[in-house]
């Protein structure tokens, strides 16, 4: 039998490598649903839309309100993005029997307590995002039974953020060709991660018909700076560059950040193996054509 699976936000990061990971597959047919056929943020909208799919056996949801900065000036949004539209969408996987696959962030954490955090940490957001995803956690939790909550860290994917234009590694890289010198800031630490290392996770989940539900930190193995972040991509591109470590406190920001917000993957590593953060940077960086292979 064929295993229909909507997914929302399809043309995002996340959601092209969730596309490319079942392209082909005969054993399921993708419901590729973009921002242009359902915008999330008119929540009446959503369990009408779901309906017209007709019968289907998983939503992943990949929508969401992720620019940090713009959450502080529109919280509203936030809220309604991350937790409203989550509560429609759990409303209607209750109804129909449907497993719901939502993301969450490392940023339901306050970075206080230094050591990855698990999945049994209480989450304590510092900023309007952070809260409005914890919200979105809650709810599905609240509401389902079988759901997973993958919470992912620092996110890069060949499509890149259309909410953010590009990723941090690409901005990184641009300015580098340049000739540019880049400031980097080396005291917030987490553990970047490969959006098609999460989408073989998801692929895998599924294909095995994991039931033992709940939330699962999904991120690169391992950790960094932001600074070690972009210095490794330099080396492995055989960039010649000027880059110098500061301290976040050079970029004022309206958003409160954790600075240490790395994710343990002890529970996810059980069923599927996370990869090394700089193995996946690696293998990033060959997929967008810019290191020849190197094993």
């Amino acid at each position: 039998m064929m295993r229909r699976i909507a997914l929302l936000g399809a043309n995002g990061q996340l959601g092209s490598d969730i596309r490319s990971q079942f392209a082909g597959n005969n054993h399921y047919e993708i419901i590729a649903v973009t921002r242009d056929q359902l915008n999330v943020e008119d929540t009446e909208s959503i369990i009408p839309f779901l309906e017209k799919l007709g019968p289907f056996h998983i939503l992943i949801n990949c929508t969401a309100f992720h620019n940090t900065e713009q959450c502080e000036t529109e919280p509203l949004k936030a809220l309604m993005v991350n937790a409203v539209a989550v509560l429609r969408m759990a409303t209607f996987c209750k109804q129909y029997g449907i497993t719901l696959i939502h993301f969450s962030t490392d940023y339901v954490f306050d970075g206080v307590k230094g050591t990855p955090y698990t999945e049994e940490d209480e989450p304590h957001p510092l900023n309007v995002y952070g809260n409005s995803k914890a919200s979105g956690e809650k709810v599905i939790a609240d509401y389902l039974d079988h759901y997973f909550i993958f919470r992912v860290s620092s996110l890069y994917g060949i499509a890149g953020s259309s909410g953010k234009g590009g990723n941090f590694i690409e901005t990184m890289l641009r300015l580098v060709k340049q000739g540019k010198p880049v400031s980097v800031v080396n005291d917030v630490v987490m553990s970047p991660t490969h959006t098609l290392d999460v989408a073989r996770a998801i692929k895998f989940f599924i294909d095995e018909n994991v039931s033992e539900y709940g939330i699962y930190h999904c991120s690169g193995e391992g950790a960094c700076s932001w600074y070690e972040l972009a210095t490794q991509a330099f080396s492995l591109c055989e960039l010649t560059y000027e880059a110098t470590p500061v301290p976040s406190s050079q970029y004022p920001s309206v958003c409160q950040r954790p600075a240490y917000s790395v994710l343990d993957n002890g529970k996810m590593n059980r069923i599927y193996p996370m990869p090394e953060w700089k193995s996946s940077l690696r293998e990033y960086l060959q997929l967008k054509g810019y290191t020849g292979d190197q094993g």
